[in-house]
C-alpha cells in the first residue's frame, strides 16, 4: 500500500484518476469502470424498448415495421461514430498508459475533427441514398412513408449523435466512469420523456419519434463537450489538437475498425434479414408486416439481453490498453478473465428470463394477439446462445484494447458477416428439412448459430494470444 502511496504521491488529482488503472485492485477497477458503462448501455436499450412500445401501441404494427426497416440506416450511423470514436479512445487508453499525455490529448481533438467530417459525409449521402437504403432494407409502399419520417430527422441530427456517442469514452478513459455514464442517463432519461410527450401526447407518429431522438441526442452531447471545455479537465479539449494530423487520423480508423465493422456487419446482416423476413413472410402465415413487427421486438429485447456484456467490454477496455501500454501484462490478464466472468454473471439470468419467460416480453409491444406465440417462438431461437457470447464480445474486443486491429476486425466479421450472412441465406434452405422449423423461424435461428461458430474462434485466437503474451513476459 505504502509503494502504491508513493507512486501517485506528488501527482494532481487528475493524473492520479487516470494512473490509478496501472495500480489499484483490478476487480474493483473493473466493477468501477464497467457498472457505470452497463447501467448506461442497458438503459440506452430499455429507451429502444420503450421507443418500441410507444410506437406500437400509438401507430401499431405498420410503425414497428417501419422502424425495423429504419434500423440497418441508425445502425450504419452508429458504426460511423465508432469508427472515430471507440479507436479514438482505445490508442488514448493506450498513450495514457505509456505516460504521453499530449498524445493522448491529440487524439481527442483529431477525434472531434474528424467526427465533423464523417457528419458532412453523411449528410450528403443522405440526400441520395436514403429511401433506396430503406427499400433495400425491406420497406414497402404501406412501410416507406413511416420509414421516411422516422429518418428525416435522424440524419439531419446525426452530428449531434457523433458527439454524444463517439466522445463520451473519452470520459471514461479519462478516469471519469460516472460522469460517462452521466451523460448516457440525460440522454436516455430526455429521449423516454420526449418519445411519450412526441409520440403520445402530441400524436406526433414516426416524425415525432425521431425528433424525441434527436433532442435527447443534443442534450447528452452539450454534457459529454461540457466535460473536456471545462477548467482543470483530465484530458482537455485544446484547440491546436483539432487540427487534423493525417497519419494520427489514420490510426485512430485503423483502431476503430473493427468495432466499426461490427456495426455495419449487423447493419447488412439487419437489411438481408429483413428481404428474408419479406420473401418467406408471404407464404407464412404470419404474413410479412407481421413478420417486420416481430423482428422488431425480437431485436429490441436481444439487444436488452446482449448489451451487458458491450458494457463491460467497454470499461474493461481502457484498463486492457492502458496496462498493455504500461506493459503490466499479469495485471492485464486478470481483467480479460475477470471481464469474462463479469459478463456471464449478468447477462445468463437476463437469457433466462427471455428463455423462461417468452410470453412476458411478447406481450409489452402492443402486438395483436394472433402474433403473440410466434413472438415468444421467434425471442426463444433468436437468443438460443446468448451467453456464450460473453468469450466473443470481451475477447475481440480485447484485441482492439491492445491495438491489434487487424486481429480484431477479422474476428468481429466472422460473427455479423463471415458466418452470419451464409446461414441466413442457406439455413432456411436447409434445415426445415432436418428440424421442425419454417423457413421463416430459420432466420431468427440463424443468429443464434453465428453465435456458436464466432464464439469458438475467438477463442481460438485467445489462445494463441496467451502464447504471444508469455513470450513477451519472458523477453
Amino acid at each position: 500500500m505504502r509503494d502504491r502511496e508513493q507512486a501517485v504521491a506528488g501527482t494532481s488529482p487528475e493524473e492520479q484518476s487516470i494512473s490509478r488503472m496501472g495500480t489499484a485492485g483490478t476487480f474493483r477497477l473493473l466493477l468501477e469502470f464497467s457498472i457505470p458503462a452497463v447501467v448506461g448501455v442497458v438503459v440506452q436499450m430499455l429507451y429502444n424498448v420503450i421507443d418500441a412500445v410507444y410506437v406500437g401501441h400509438a401507430v401499431g404494427p405498420d410503425g414497428l415495421a417501419a422502424t425495423t426497416v429504419s434500423n440497418p440506416s441508425m445502425t450504419a450511423m452508429t458504426a460511423v461514430a465508432m469508427l472515430v470514436g471507440v479507436g479514438g479512445n482505445a490508442l488514448a487508453a493506450i498513450r495514457l498508459g505509456e505516460r504521453r499525455h499530449d498524445v493522448a490529448e491529440e487524439v481527442l481533438g483529431n477525434s472531434l475533427t474528424l467526427l465533423a467530417f464523417v457528419s458532412v459525409a453523411v449528410w450528403a449521402g443522405s440526400l441520395f441514398a436514403l429511401e433506396p437504403i430503406l427499400r433495400f432494407s425491406g420497406a414497402d409502399d404501406a412501410v416507406l412513408p413511416l420509414a421516411k419520417d422516422f429518418m428525416v430527422p435522424i440524419v439531419a441530427g446525426c452530428p449531434l449523435q457523433f458527439v454524444a456517442f463517439g466522445m463520451n469514452n473519452f470520459i471514461r478513459t479519462a478516469g471519469h466512469p460516472n460522469r460517462a455514464l452521466g451523460s448516457m442517463l440525460v440522454g436516455t432519461g430526455a429521449n423516454v420523456a420526449l418519445g411519450y410527450l412526441f409520440i403520445v401526447v402530441l400524436d406526433g407518429g414516426m416524425r415525432g419519434a425521431g425528433l424525441a431522438t434527436v433532442c435527447s441526442w443534443a442534450i447528452s452531447a452539450v454534457f459529454v463537450m461540457q466535460f473536456f471545455l471545462k477548467k482543470g479537465s483530465p484530458m482537455p479539449l485544446r484547440r491546436a489538437a483539432l487540427r487534423l494530423r493525417p497519419r494520427l487520423a489514420l490510426r485512430i480508423c485503423a483502431l476503430g475498425v473493427a468495432p466499426s465493422v461490427m456495426e455495419l456487419g449487423y447493419a447488412v446482416s439487419s437489411a438481408i434479414e429483413n428481404n428474408l423476413l419479406v420473401l418467406y413472410g408471404t407464404t407464412d402465415p404470419l404474413g410479412v408486416d407481421g413478420a417486420l413487427a416481430v423482428m422488431r421486438v425480437v431485436v429490441a429485447v436481444g439487444m436488452f439481453t446482449f448489451m451487458p456484456m458491450m458494457g463491460i467490454a467497454m470499461g474493461a477496455q481502457p484498463i486492457i490498453g492502458y496496462n498493455y501500454g504500461a506493459r503490466k501484462l499479469d495485471r492485464m490478464k486478470r481483467v480479460l478473465l475477470q471481464a469474462i466472468g463479469l459478463a456471464a454473471a449478468i447477462t445468463v439470468p437476463l437469457w433466462l428470463s427471455v428463455i423462461l419467460v417468452p410470453d412476458l416480453y411478447a406481450h409489452l409491444f402492443g402486438l395483436p394477439d394472433e402474433y403473440m406465440a410466434e413472438t415468444a417462438w421467434a425471442l426463444v431461437l433468436y437468443l438460443m446462445f446468448i451467453p456464450v457470447l460473453s468469450v466473443q464480445s470481451i475477447g475481440s474486443n480485447y484485441f482492439d484494447a491492445t491495438g491489434q486491429a487487424l486481429k480484431a476486425t477479422l474476428l468481429t466479421l466472422t460473427r455479423q458477416i463471415l458466418f452470419l450472412i451464409p446461414l441466413l441465406l442457406y439455413c432456411p434452405r436447409i434445415l426445415p428439412g432436418l428440424l421442425p422449423l419454417t423457413p421463416l423461424e430459420c432466420v431468427w435461428f440463424a443468429p443464434s448459430l453465428s453465435d456458436l461458430a464466432s464464439t469458438l474462434l475467438v477463442s481460438v485466437f485467445l489462445l494463441i494470444e496467451r502464447g504471444r503474451l508469455r513470450k513477451l513476459e519472458r523477453g
